[in-house]
């Protein structure tokens, strides 16, 4: 018997399931309590309130269950000009290696795609091959790197969500070659 793995857009994140798999996956709390004791509380009180300002209608959750069991999980929210930002996602370690990261990225896709979003990106930490590997067969690209004092190396990937786009990023980020003279 297949196991059934259903995708669900949620309005939000409620119940202590979520809290358990991003910590599991993250270590958050140990991370952020180390962090407000290197550079003080109100970084995190800043963060806080960026991410809480955020208006729900620009923002995407959908959550993988396995009957009522959570799997894992995306969210992210629209930037300007059109981009959405993958802020955070995760897939229960017991899941893993069965295809529901594809299926959650896809479906951020199918989502943004319908709202007319023209690019989806990502940051990761720069060990995460998984991650990395899973979304560069997705079709994202590397558009660079970033130091951030709560996760370190981090690397930006980015999803054109149109050809032309793609195209552009492949011209800009090419070596440049002179025109054939003739």
């Amino acid at each position: 018997m297949t196991e059934v793995i259903e995708l669900r857009r949620l309005d939000s994140f409620e119940g202590t399931a979520f809290a358990a798999l991003s910590e599991s996956t993250f270590g958050d709390g140990p991370r952020q309590q180390h962090l407000d004791a290197l550079m003080g509380a109100e970084v995190a009180a800043r963060h806080e309130q960026l991410r809480t300002s955020l208006q729900k209608a620009d923002r995407i959750r959908i959550g993988a269950f396995h009957g009522e069991e959570l799997a894992g999980y995306a969210s992210g929210w629209f930037e300007v000009g059109g981009r959405f930002y993958v802020g955070s996602s995760a897939v229960h370690a017991a899941y893993r290696g069965r295809g529901i990261y594809t299926r959650l990225m896809r479906e951020v896709e199918a989502i943004v795609r319908e709202r007319g979003g023209i690019a989806i990106s990502s940051q990761h930490v720069a060990t995460n091959n998984a991650v990395l590997i899973a979304k560069l067969k997705l079709g994202y690209v590397v558009a660079g790197t970033e130091y951030v004092e709560q996760m370190g190396l981090l690397v930006r990937l980015v999803l054109h969500l149109a050809p032309a786009r793609l195209a552009l990023y492949a011209e800009r980020t090419a070596m440049l070659v002179p025109p054939a003279s003739g």
